[in-house]
């Protein structure tokens, strides 16, 4: 009964994963940010637009705007914001113009800010969609799992036999797991991935950081290339809130014909945490909008596939 317990409890820990995403998406999220509003912890900041790109035309068009806004800690940090225009008629977003956006702490390690549209509510048609979606997600597993264990049960050494002798789901494992070794090496290696103590920590120092200009003390070619381009390591000193003097190193990529010109870089922005000053990067390291997200949603579309050919497999050697 080996492969038919492990068959089961993959496709049992498949169909638990998405209802989770589901349930996140659709009652978490929204409630968190209602509760978080209701209890005045979620503060709105003034943003400054700096310039606006229109990425889709329409009713309501796609919107991307750069913004400068104060952080946690009130120093001021260059974002992007995403988003569509609901009243376009009204021209609300010019560049030089304000704008107020809303900081949320919990949403960590995802961006915190978003735009401010006043007074949270929760919409009753949502919930209610979200809720009817739901149930005929769950019925549905049910109805799957419950008709799958009852034929098993019937005949165990036949279908035994079937999942040991099956080779898709053994494939698209192994397809989809080659897939996200291949993106996970890839990513890892162009610094668009990061591992979750660095994501971190990189969170901290942008949204509770303040800044500081380092003196350069020297610099060192690391050997390593992102794009035929070389990556670059940096030490340098700073000064805290205090006037304590500390030491610091962080590395970035340098153009080829950037190169000449590091002997005249004298001074560098960085960010250190107040609460912990010796830890400090890069501003235009942590100025870079992270593709994180794009990682996470390819990672999340291979195991969107990954699922889908599991779960048809799966009721084509069942039913």
């Amino acid at each position: 009964m080996l492969y038919t317990i492990f068959t089961l409890s993959l496709i049992g820990l498949v169909l638990l994963f998405w209802l989770y995403k589901l349930i996140c998406h659709c009652f978490f999220k929204p409630f968190h940010l209602w509760k978080n509003q209701e209890n005045s912890s979620v503060p709105s900041k003034e943003a400054t637009i700096l310039s606006i790109k229109k990425l889709k035309e329409g009713k309501f068009p796609l919107l991307e705007i750069e913004v400068v806004f104060e952080n946690f800690s009130g120093y001021p940090i260059q974002r992007s914001l995403r988003f569509r225009d609901s009243k376009p008629h009204l021209n609300r977003f010019k560049k030089d113009g304000k704008v107020r956006i809303t900081l949320d702490a919990n949403k960590k390690p995802n961006p915190p800010y978003f735009l401010h549209s006043g007074k949270y509510k929760v919409s009753l048609i949502f919930i209610l969609l979200c809720s009817l979606f739901t149930i005929a997600y769950v019925a549905g597993c049910y109805f799957l799992m419950g008709e799958a264990i009852s034929r098993i049960v019937s005949a165990p050494g036949y279908h035994e036999n079937l999942f040991s002798n099956s080779s898709e789901t053994t494939e698209a494992l192994l397809f989809v797991s080659i897939i996200l070794i291949v993106l996970n090496y890839i990513f890892r290696k162009t610094g668009l991935l990061t591992s979750k103590r660095t994501k971190s920590q990189n969170w901290d120092l942008m949204y509770y950081g303040l800044g500081a200009m380092a003196t350069v003390t020297s610099y060192e070619d690391t050997g390593t290339l992102i794009n035929e381009n070389p990556v670059v390591k940096f030490n340098y000193t700073y000064e805290d809130e205090a006037g304590n003097t500390l030491v610091g190193s962080d590395k970035k990529i340098v153009g080829k014909l950037e190169i000449i010109g590091l002997p005249d870089i004298h001074e560098i922005e960085i960010m250190y945490l107040p609460d912990n000053p010796q830890v400090s990067k890069l501003m235009e390291n942590l100025q870079k909008q992270s593709f994180q997200n794009f990682v996470n949603a390819m990672f999340l579309f291979c195991f969107f596939i990954f699922s889908v050919i599991l779960i048809v497999s799966f009721c084509r050697d069942v039913f």
